[in-house]
């Protein structure tokens, strides 16, 4: 059974479109796209033997085998031409920021990505670039989970409030998302009552603001 957040990754890949799962460990994910019928073929890949090994018995047990292959391969190196959509998940933003840089983004219709760190520094990446954020949300799977979506296709920049908190879930407000402002905000509360930081009490203020 997939966890909460490889779940809400599922939702955001685009139906029979080949899916590369980058650093993809025991290849939960893409067994579970091709075995719900999501997409008809998938890489599972890892940077490192032990993990595509644990990969491939898991394809095996599964009856898996020609439909999702491992793949040896730093980033998306050794991606074959078929690859559509691209999957980034359980990484630092640095870690993620360097496969992005080294690879050729316009190649590919989407990339589906969940940074465990620095969620504002990847919708800069997006910004900067010019990409556009085609989908967000956010999940509590023990510890809250922001996934993005985008594509290369030329976007205005995007404004600081929505690279610090995403133009689309600023958009929806669901519930998960208003719980975590407040959770932020009663974090926050807590290291200015011991710094008197003026920065943090503007980013409370902010908050405040999208709350209320």
């Amino acid at each position: 059974m997939l966890s909460n957040r490889l779940l809400e990754i599922s939702k955001m890949v685009e139906k029979n479109k080949v899916v590369f799962d980058v650093g993809s460990d025991h290849a939960q994910l893409p067994c579970f796209l091709l075995k719900e019928g999501i997409v008809d073929k998938a890489y599972a890949g890892d940077i490192a033997e032990g993990p595509l090994n644990s990969a491939k018995k898991n394809i095996d047990k599964l009856h898996l085998e020609g439909k999702v292959i491992p793949v040896l391969s730093d980033g998306l190196n050794n991606a074959p031409d078929d690859v559509k959509q691209v999957i980034i998940s359980g990484m630092g933003y640095y870690t993620i920021e360097h496969i992005l840089d080294n690879c050729d983004i316009d190649k590919y219709d989407c990339f589906i990505i969940q940074s465990n760190t620095d969620n504002d520094l990847l919708r800069k990446y997006i910004s900067d670039h010019g990409y556009t954020i085609m989908d967000e949300n956010i999940i509590y799977d023990g510890f809250y989970y922001q996934i993005i979506k985008f594509n290369s296709l030329k976007h205005e920049a995007y404004t600081d409030l929505e690279i610090k908190y995403g133009p689309i879930l600023l958009e929806r407000r669901d519930k998960v998302f208003l719980e975590y402002l407040e959770k932020q905000v009663y974090k926050l509360n807590d290291i200015y009552v011991k710094s008197g930081n003026s920065e943090i009490l503007s980013t409370i203020n902010e908050i405040k603001n999208i709350l209320y």
